[in-house]
């Protein structure tokens, strides 16, 4: 998409897969939350007031713990520039990574040739994708302030388009 003042925009959200550890920490949570419960309803804390508000203060906070296990990532192109931002439990976003075109070596789909050259140089590696197998997940190489850095990432279609469209020579959209 080109907007009003000529840039080109894309912008993709992609909601990580939830992981064996998430379910483990929601089962503890729930298991926490029950057992307090149990001992509200058995009148526990009319005898001891004191632990009620630290039984209300624990079940705030793992009301917490479950909301940020929902992270999503949002990718957003516009003209050279790709920003990936983490949103956690539906408020709170943060800035995780911008990079350009400018420092792009290559785009190119995972485990395609395109990237044989750039394999074990020690380089950092971000992973901003959904960690679904199924879905189909690229790999940007480029370099940063402190050497090489490789982002895997999933962008819809029509992003993919708007980056060849916007720099043909480094991203390869075929495998």
């Amino acid at each position: 998409m080109i907007s009003s003042s000529g840039d080109i925009f894309s912008e993709v959200i992609v909601r990580r897969k939830i992981t064996p550890a998430n379910i483990v920490v929601r089962v503890i949570c729930g298991i926490i939350v029950f057992f307090l419960a149990a001992l509200f309803v058995l009148g526990f804390f009319a005898a001891l007031p004191g632990l009620f508000i630290f039984a209300v203060i624990i079940v705030v906070i793992i009301y917490f713990i479950i909301r940020f296990q929902k992270v999503e990532y949002e990718y957003i192109f516009t003209s050279g520039d790709l920003d990936f931002d983490q949103l956690s439990g539906d408020f709170r976003r943060k800035r995780k990574l911008s990079v350009t075109f400018e420092s792009l070596e290559v785009l190119a789909p995972e485990g395609s040739h395109w990237l044989d050259g750039y394999g074990g140089d020690g380089g950092k590696t971000y992973d901003f994708s959904s960690r679904d197998k199924s879905k189909k997940r690229y790999v940007y190489v480029g370099s940063g302030n402190n050497g090489r850095i490789k982002v895997i990432f999933e962008p819809s279609e029509k992003m993919l388009q708007n980056m060849y469209n916007y720099s043909p020579s480094k991203v390869k959209i075929e495998g």
